[in-house]
């Protein structure tokens, strides 16, 4: 993010200048847009076969799986019980917080169309950013 040490400031300022007189030009090195995300998921979502573990957990008891996913991102456990499309909201964190490239659109298709999947996508990418609790 730009601070305010990125931006070139008229050396010189007289009282009688007006904020809106000033133009003030952003450093030409540096091209920083924050909204880019540049990383990719770090496993497919379909990749239920590799943690066997974890695949028998979320089959079994799907809403205990949700509840300590939530949990191993900071949110309380009642995000699972009392928000509608809490998995797409929690996928949205996850990809903003760790940059990772898509939409919200993207997250709610792949949270309502295959929850599993995607819970499990999720707990992957905890497990490689070395996120384990």
């Amino acid at each position: 993010m730009t601070s305010r040490n990125d931006y070139r400031y008229p050396s010189t300022m007289n009282r009688n200048t007006k904020q809106s007189d000033i133009h003030v030009q952003p450093n030409d090195s540096l091209r920083y847009n924050p909204w880019e995300f540049e990383n990719p998921w770090s496993h497919n979502l379909c990749n239920c076969t590799e943690q066997c573990d974890e695949t028998c957990y979320g089959l079994w008891c799907f809403p205990c799986f949700t509840c300590h996913l939530a949990w191993r991102m900071n949110e309380s456990c009642w995000i699972t019980c009392c928000l509608p499309g809490y998995l797409a909201v929690l996928r949205t964190k996850m990809r903003t917080a760790f940059r990772i490239k898509g939409s919200y659109l993207s997250d709610f298709c792949a949270a309502e169309f295959c929850p599993c999947c995607t819970a499990f996508q999720m707990a992957s990418e905890l497990r490689f950013r070395k996120i384990i609790t």
